[in-house]
């Protein structure tokens, strides 16, 4: 990565403040995004649309860590309980390759609404020039994940995980879903879920990110060109797009 220096704290808010006041592009101000909350480091905008029940929602924040730290946290399929909000249970279903595999999750529901599952093909996408990357998910259904009793298999969710280095040490993380979560949900349920799941599903990955640290070197050694790793050809972007993929899951 070409990422040499090191900023302030002070210039690390700034990139933060901007993000909250000054840019129309990351609050959507011209796409339908429209500001929700600001709390605990984690700036939350959503988008309504009519034939939506849950809005989508987007949640931004810094993580004291290198993109491959986070990244690392993220794939750490066991341990994905002990950060993401709601989540009850986590594994993999089928590996397909070092960047891409199908995994079921498991999401618990306040009373009396059910709890919610999903089956996603997950991926990695990078961009080396600008040391980005994004870990991706969305839905799928595989013989490995039949359906639950008891549990609601939402029948659409896409999303991802945006990692921005902001220095070597620092990562800005954007977290987006669009999902579709099934059933009848109340409003209230539709309301708090948008606004508290990227609130502590961002605050507790940025925890996991500084308890973990150290126990992800090999991870990042292997893939971190910074630390002399290479990233599986599969992974990258092509040069003459430099965008991520908007494929949907097969």
């Amino acid at each position: 990565m070409p990422m040499t220096f090191r900023r302030s704290s002070f210039a690390l808010a700034l990139a933060l403040l901007a993000l909250v006041c000054g840019s129309s592009a990351a609050f959507g101000a011209d796409d339908g995004w429209v500001f929700d909350a600001n709390e605990k480091g984690v700036v939350v905008t959503t988008k309504t649309e009519a034939s939506r029940h849950l809005p989508m929602f987007r949640g931004v924040t810094t993580i004291d860590g290198g993109a491959f730290e986070v990244l690392a946290v993220l794939y750490d399929a066991a341990r994905v309980p002990e950060w993401m909000a709601s989540c009850k249970g986590a594994r993999i279903l089928r590996p397909v390759s070092e960047v891409e595999r199908i995994e079921y999750n498991h999401i618990g529901a306040p009373w009396p609404v059910s709890d919610r599952d999903t089956v996603v093909r997950s991926w990695v996408e990078a961009n080396p020039t600008k040391g980005e990357l994004w870990a991706r998910f969305a839905s799928t259904e595989i013989p490995e994940g039949p359906p639950v009793t008891g549990i609601v298999r939402m029948p659409r969710v896409e999303g991802y995980y945006h990692m921005e280095p902001i220095d070597p040490d620092h990562t800005l993380v954007t977290y987006q879903v669009d999902a579709d979560p099934g059933g009848l949900l109340p409003d209230w349920v539709v309301k708090l879920t948008s606004r508290r799941l990227p609130i502590e599903t961002l605050a507790a990955l940025r925890r996991q990110v500084a308890k973990t640290r150290g126990e992800y070197t090999a991870f990042v050694t292997k893939y971190d060109p910074a630390k002399g790793g290479k990233l599986p050809a599969a992974a990258l972007i092509p040069a003459t797009t430099a965008k991520p993929s908007s494929a949907k899951a097969p």
